[in-house]
């Protein structure tokens, strides 16, 4: 009988997993990244799922949720595992057509908040992008981009406080980027940053080997 029947589908592999590398990845991703500190009792855990391949490879993909807000994304080659993607609850997109004006305001006081630019938020997101082991000689120069909400009553919306920065691998051709080639274009790394407070917001890490940008 597993300990932890409600949140991990499968055995005794899937439990072994979540309790030896799953739950210390999380911890120890939270801590490096200057977090707030999470819950990982099974009382705060949301979802909590391993899928281990079935198609002759070793490893699995996982994931795990927390009520209080936080996703973290997991791939396992047998031998190794990381976190590959990570979220928090901060909603860093609106669609605001029609609207109420209400709402529209409170969206829009938003980006007073902001106390970052694109060149602050760059180098708070380079922080984090080295934190993670990623090296900025192995990709091509940061791409920044201040989150946005949509609508209003000339349809043109407004910024958010929040800014996305993206490293393409250096092996990424301007040819890739234009084919729109998703398994090219997922050769990077996004990192999403709040100007509201500097926390980390987002973090994935696209098709790259597992603990190594090559």
């Amino acid at each position: 009988m597993t300990l932890f029947p409600a949140l991990v589908l499968g055995g005794e592999k899937e439990e072994s997993f979540f309790k030896e590398k799953m739950i210390p990845l999380a911890q120890k991703f939270v801590k490096r990244n200057e977090l707030v500190a999470a819950d990982f009792g099974t009382n705060n855990i949301n979802k909590c799922q391993v899928q281990f391949f079935t198609d002759g490879r070793s490893g699995c993909t996982a994931s795990l949720g927390l009520k209080s807000g936080y996703w973290f994304y997991y791939i396992s080659n047998g031998q190794n595992t990381e976190i590959c993607q990570f979220h928090d609850s901060t909603k860093t997109y609106y669609a605001l057509e029609n609207a109420p004006k209400e709402k529209i305001d409170v969206v829009k006081a938003l980006n007073l908040r902001n106390k970052l630019s694109e060149t602050n938020a760059l180098q708070l997101a380079k922080k984090y992008f080295n934190l993670q082991g990623h090296k900025e000689e192995n990709f091509h120069p940061a791409e920044v981009h201040q989150s946005y909400w949509s609508g209003g009553d000339d349809n043109r919306g407004g910024k958010l406080p929040y800014f996305d920065i993206t490293w393409y691998r250096k092996d990424i051709t301007k040819t890739d980027r234009e084919s729109g080639d998703s398994k090219m274009l997922l050769k990077s790394v996004t990192i999403e940053v709040s100007g509201i407070d500097s926390h980390l917001i987002s973090y994935s890490k696209g098709l790259l080997p597992i603990g190594k940008d090559f």
